[in-house]
């Protein structure tokens, strides 16, 4: 009886920590602006929406710090009601922004499209975009940090 205990212990607290270290790899980042950090490859990227409903994509190393945009390109698809509408981007001084507005309202996808270079293979990355406030985090719903049920970001 004690051998199964022991064994059934060792088999649980493996269990956990597995759990534990796939949770830590996967922790959602906070993004220095307060935008949503998307995981992209070699660089991390913050998908920024500004007061003006522009948006800032900031390019960031491992450590977080800011990797100038040099040969990066960015697309995004808003997936509203009326259709898709795509927004184009520019180079500023440390981030790409885009040249129009996302559309008017919220509750709807946005699709962004990260190449680190013209010939790389595109990176993929969905948002349902949300602008209220997250109660825990205090961030737009689109860039919550929290964790509710067990998910990434609340369930709308």
């Amino acid at each position: 009886m004690k051998y199964i205990l022991k064994h059934l212990f060792l088999a649980a607290f493996f269990a956990s920590s597995v759990y534990a270290e796939n949770i830590h790899k996967h922790a959602i980042i906070s993004g220095p602006k307060g935008g949503k950090v998307l995981n992209s490859e070699p660089w991390r990227a913050e998908f920024f929406v500004q007061r003006d409903r522009k948006v800032s994509v900031t390019f960031y190393d491992a450590a977080m710090k800011t990797v100038r945009p040099t040969t990066q390109e960015v697309k995004m698809i808003a997936e509203v009601k009326t259709g898709k509408v795509t927004l184009g981007f520019d180079k500023s001084d440390d981030f790409l922004i885009s040249k129009t507005a996302l559309p008017e309202g919220d509750g709807y996808r946005i699709v962004i499209q990260i190449k680190n270079d013209p010939t790389a293979k595109p990176q993929n990355f969905r948002v349902d975009f949300h602008t209220e406030i997250c109660n825990e985090c205090r961030r737009a719903e689109y860039a919550c940090s929290c964790r509710h049920d067990g998910a990434e970001g609340h369930a709308h």
